[in-house]
């Protein structure tokens, strides 16, 4: 799936530019979870990378971890699309954090009802997986598609928001996902 992602998105000429927003995600992966309750990673800018951090004790803490964090946020982004982090003792923004749940239990998620538009909207996908010839292809991409469908139905559920621009479910307290606040909505 990674490898189709990339084969959409590096042609692109924001392909750049995709890949430093996806580092505001990965943040609290790379850092642990203690600094990723003591920071947030707020934007990135030609390779900047800004982090919020609660006090000027985490921001100078974050500051001596600062070439691993580059090389393993780089490595997730998969290419030196990061090049500097700034730490900035501004205090962090809660209203970034989770709101929901982050995923279900396989039981939860195997007992999720679609509603008729989102049947549809499923339907429809799967038509247009037929021309894939290989069978079992065919159907990893149907179960996966099938399984995210009824993820996003969970999460909307569980408090998450839909995008108003792109309809894409996120657990912020704001109005566009990171991706649509980033590209400037």
């Amino acid at each position: 799936m990674v490898s189709v992602l990339e084969s959409v998105i590096n042609p692109m000429e924001s392909a750049s530019k995709i890949h430093e927003s996806l580092a505001l995600a990965y943040w609290p992966r790379v850092v642990g979870a203690q600094a990723a309750a003591s920071s947030q990673a707020d934007t990135v800018r030609d390779g900047l990378l800004i982090v919020r951090t609660k006090s000027s004790v985490w921001s100078h803490e974050l500051t001596l971890h600062k070439a691993r964090l580059l090389q393993n946020l780089n490595r997730m982004l998969g290419g030196r699309y990061i090049t500097d982090i700034a730490f900035r003792a501004q205090g962090i923004d809660r209203q970034d954090t989770e709101i929901g749940a982050e995923a279900p239990t396989v039981e939860e998620l195997a007992l999720v009802e679609l509603e008729a538009p989102e049947n549809l909207e499923l339907r429809s996908r799967l038509l247009g997986l037929r021309s894939i010839t290989d069978d079992h292809i065919r159907e990893t991409i149907a179960n996966r598609i099938v399984q995210e469908t009824r993820l996003r139905h969970w999460r909307l559920q569980h408090g998450w928001r839909c995008c108003a621009l792109c309809h894409t479910a996120h657990n912020t307290g704001y109005q566009y996902c990171p991706i649509c606040r980033l590209s400037g909505t």
